[in-house]
């Protein structure tokens, strides 16, 4: 092997090894897809492995892509921010522009079996200025930055049907300001975790491919900086999530869909009630997300051998509840709806590039209930623009 090629297939753990990782949901914590060419089929991808970063997805498509690198970032802006008491604030009065790198490389074992890893970015943010008081929220920000590494080991049962196991790591970065002036605790903290990715894939006629996918819990380890106002004395996972997906192709028109079910409630943090709805005996007040339901479909056309050209829609049910607003000042992810355009050119039968753009329409959700919930109403749109290069070997 060249002293180049080696370089090239270490390159993926070095980065994954230091990259900071910044990012802004758009379905909660999570974006609307994973991968460049996903995301320009709206977010369409557990039947239909496309890159590398398919084990993100969907371990089992790792053995379907074949020896690859895929390296690609997206430029996201927000508009994002809150009304209270009738007062307009702009969460991304300070900040608007976020920068979200993603990674993939896989390696074949023969023809039957792969070994690769994904590198994708989670998060959520706001920043209000430092002069701002929202209801006793003073000096108002928060980042939360997840860098989540899926290490898939993926197996061709026979010549329909493939599986895959993936180990997922994860490292988050949280950076609250604001709380203070309601005497709870803000601060930066840091915590890691670990979980677990299956995945099946099934070519059941030449045309129709199905897919599942499950992702456990990510149980990340607990940040004490925010003990007193996150759940668990500062504990934070990454929610249990499961979906199945469908790929017809006819000729060179390709059609897919995915539904994909994300428990925010099963994460304290994110699903105890709010501020002024009682969450129980000894549990701390959560965001109140409610759990999500995702439907995505996509279309592609191969117009040439060089190059293809995606669309797609996705739509998720609203995970902002009415009576729990007044703690989504922080983390207002109330856009749900995400439309995509994307395409891929073929430089040469080793290399391609590969973009999307996704517009997420400003979206608002008004509280009710009692005060603050009641005079609190938060908003979130979002356009991105993403770019990858892929090499394959």
């Amino acid at each position: 092997m060249t002293t180049s090629k080696k370089l090239l297939r270490r390159l993926p753990l070095v980065i994954a090894l230091g990259l900071p990782l910044s990012a802004l949901a758009t379905q909660g914590t999570f974006p609307h897809g994973y991968g460049v060419k996903a995301e320009g089929m709206g977010g369409v991808s557990i039947a239909l492995p496309q890159d590398a970063v398919a084990g993100a997805n969907n371990p089992a498509g790792m053995v379907l892509v074949g020896d690859r690198l895929d390296a690609g970032a997206a430029l996201l802006k927000v508009d994002n921010g809150a009304s209270f008491a009738g007062t307009e604030y702009d969460g991304s009065k300070e900040r608007s522009i976020y920068l979200i790198p993603q990674l993939g490389y896989n390696h074949m074992f023969g023809t039957s079996t792969s070994l690769g890893v994904s590198v994708v970015g989670n998060g959520v943010g706001t920043d209000y200025g430092r002069d701002t008081n929202i209801g006793g929220l003073q000096g108002t920000r928060s980042e939360l930055k997840q860098m989540v590494i899926t290490t898939s080991l993926a197996h061709r049962l026979n010549d329909a049907h493939a599986i895959g196991v993936g180990l997922v790591l994860a490292r988050q970065v949280l950076d609250i300001r604001g709380p203070a002036g309601l005497g709870l605790p803000e601060g930066r903290d840091d915590s890691t975790g670990a979980g677990i990715k299956l995945g099946w894939t099934g070519q059941i006629t030449p045309a129709l491919t199905l897919g599942a996918t499950y992702s456990s819990k990510v149980d990340m380890g607990r940040m004490s900086e925010f003990d007193g106002l996150l759940a668990g004395g500062g504990d934070l996972d990454i929610p249990e999530n499961y979906g199945f997906g469908m790929a017809y192709r006819i000729g060179a028109f390709t059609v897919a869909a995915d539904v994909l079910q994300i428990n925010w409630s099963g994460v304290g943090s994110l699903g105890n009630p709010g501020v002024t709805t009682a969450p129980g005996e000894g549990k701390t007040a959560g965001f109140g997300w409610k759990d999500q339901t995702v439907w995505r479909i996509g279309v592609a056309h191969a117009l040439s051998d060089t190059l293809t050209l995606r669309a797609g829609y996705s739509h998720g049910t609203q995970i902002v509840d009415k009576r729990d607003t007044f703690l989504g000042i922080l983390a207002p992810a109330a856009n749900r709806r995400h439309y995509t355009l994307g395409g891929t050119w073929a430089m040469s039968k080793e290399m391609e590039l590969s973009f999307a753009y996704a517009k997420s329409p400003k979206e608002r959700v008004r509280g009710q209930g009692a005060a603050p919930d009641n005079l609190t109403e938060v908003y979130m749109g979002q356009d991105w623009l993403s770019f990858s290069m892929g090499m394959k070997f």
